[in-house]
């Protein structure tokens, strides 16, 4: 599903914005022995960040398949198409890294899917609209993990909203990860703005509907073919 024009796109707002293949990806995610919760955790984050893109415009939906392509699942297909913004968001993290282009949620949603496949407790949470991982990453202690850019907050959620302040030094940077001419950059301090801000809460999604989906184009097809596999074998009988 991915397409490799996106390692060469010039239109998103990031330097150096992806550098990992997929094929090399599949290969990073995988824990080694010895790999704490931390320091896996910490390296998944890094990983992600340079294996997807931030892009979702529009213009490009087909392009890189932010609108599900028939092939991949018919059933997505046909009912994005009935709707205003056709894109849609994988919450299967696999679909996720598979596509490599998405922003923030969707970085997230792949961090997210991979720590809990290795045992890792993590949410995600939604800062104001910015969404990044809460990961367990060692007994009584949770990190915050910002895959969109990289970047690793090593407070947890209680301690940052009593003091944003906390979260400047990992964001200090974060002017130098856009392009010069990208139009509208996160500031550091906005993003210290928006970790203080009351109602940040989990990010919750329900990924029934796109499980069922998945099963259904496969098992459509069956009950479709059943009427004339039960005919065919009672001409022969």
């Amino acid at each position: 599903m991915r397409n490799p024009e996106i390692y060469s796109e010039r239109r998103t707002g990031r330097l150096n914005d992806i550098t990992i293949k997929l094929e090399d990806a599949k290969k990073e995610i995988v824990r080694e022995a010895d790999e704490s919760d931390k320091i896996f955790a910490l390296r998944i984050n890094d990983v992600v960040s340079k294996s997807m893109s931030h892009y979702w415009k529009q213009e490009a939906s087909k392009r890189y398949n932010m609108r599900v392509p028939v092939w991949e699942n018919y059933l997505l297909f046909c009912i994005n198409s009935f709707r205003n913004d056709s894109r849609y968001e994988f919450v299967n993290y696999k679909k996720g890294l598979e596509r490599g282009v998405g922003l923030c949620s969707s970085h997230s949603i792949v961090v997210k899917g991979i720590l809990v496949d290795n045992d890792i407790e993590a949410q995600l949470w939604d800062i104001a609209g910015h969404v990044v991982v809460r990961a367990k990453v060692s007994e009584n202690e949770w990190y915050i993990l910002d895959p969109d850019y990289g970047l690793v907050v090593p407070h947890d959620i209680p301690e940052i909203e009593a003091n944003p302040e906390i979260v400047r030094p990992a964001y200090a940077a974060l002017a130098s990860l856009y392009k010069p001419e990208y139009d509208d950059p996160y500031t550091t301090d906005h993003v210290v703005e928006i970790y203080g801000k009351e109602g940040n809460h989990i990010y919750t999604y329900d990924p029934t509907f796109e499980v069922l989906s998945y099963l259904a184009i496969w098992l459509i097809p069956v009950l479709l073919m059943l009427p004339i596999g039960l005919s065919f074998r009672k001409r022969k009988i």
